[in-house]
């Protein structure tokens, strides 16, 4: 009896068990159909994710050679825009060059003309004294007054000194500092060379070596030689500026004002012009405007 029942569990329990596997077997299968299906779909994924880098890998291989040729296209264009301009730059430093040139010849023509001048001058004199010749020792002859009772005539100059030789050595005195010894040998030209051409030279220097004393009221008298006595000459814009600048050093702005006003309107393409615009702008005036306008700056 107890055998028959053991059969019995045992034979359900192997039914049981079938059953269960057999659900288990189908699960199973269901499981790794569906792996298989997720498999398949992650694997179009990655197929089509990498299929769209190597798409835009490709595209920007195509965009870094369009970058790079687009590159050299611009280098290139402005390499061969450059080239003109560098032919300009050179073409200015060659008229830089050209101009200083040119200034250094000037200045070597305008020294040979200022010697030329001086030797004319002395040419003058000995033909003056050739035509007048000094009295004869004993006195002149009665009503006959020798060549420096002239009236108007200069001083007849020391025997051994020409204009040339003391305008020459006034200025190289000047250049290189000697500034007293120069201040005298330009007094002595003006002494004895007072009509030549180089006269207004002497007179000007005479008023620069005043105003780097600070001797301003000498120097504010000889420009005003230059300009009074040598009217037009190659030192007159010069004369202005300087006599300009003289005023202001004596607190005198509204005389200054003048000065660099006439200086403006009469020579207004000159670098003194230049330099007296920029007093009148320190000055808060303009160059047309009333002189009164700077009184109050004084």
């Amino acid at each position: 009896m107890k055998f028959l029942r053991l059969a019995a569990l045992l034979l359900i329990c192997s039914s049981f068990s079938f059953a269960v596997n057999k659900d288990l077997v189908a699960m199973q299968r269901d499981l790794e159909a569906k792996l298989d299906a997720m498999q398949s779909q992650l694997n179009s994924k990655i197929d089509f994710l990498t299929g769209t880098v190597q798409a835009m890998q490709s595209d920007t291989r195509r965009t870094a050679d369009l970058v790079a040729t687009m590159q050299d296209a611009v280098s290139n264009g402005v390499a061969k825009s450059l080239v003109p301009v560098g032919g300009l730059s050179n073409q200015v430093g060659s008229m830089g060059d050209d101009v200083r040139s040119l200034k250094d010849a000037l200045n070597e023509l305008s020294g040979r003309l200022e010697r030329m001048d001086a030797k004319i001058t002395d040419l003058k004199n000995q033909l003056q004294i050739m035509q007048n010749p000094p009295p004869a020792p004993g006195g002149a002859p009665t009503g006959a007054p020798g060549p420096s009772a002239q009236p108007g005539s200069s001083p007849t100059p020391p025997a051994g000194m020409s204009a040339e030789k003391t305008y020459t050595d006034a200025r190289r005195d000047l250049q290189t500092g000697n500034t007293d010894l120069a201040y005298q040998e330009f007094t002595q030209y003006l002494t004895y060379f007072p009509n030549t051409e180089l006269a207004a030279n002497a007179q000007y220097y005479i008023g620069e070596i005043d105003f780097n004393r600070n001797d301003f009221n000498g120097a504010v008298q000889a420009f005003d030689a230059v300009l009074e006595r040598y009217p037009e000459n190659p030192k007159t814009a010069d004369a202005h500026l300087m006599k300009g600048m003289a005023l202001l050093r004596i607190k005198q702005a509204n005389r200054a004002v003048q000065e660099f006003r006439v200086l403006v309107q009469n020579y207004p393409h000159t670098d003194d012009a230049r330099k007296a615009q920029q007093q009148l702008r320190a000055l808060g005036v303009s160059a047309a405007a009333s002189p009164n306008s700077a009184r109050r700056r004084e």
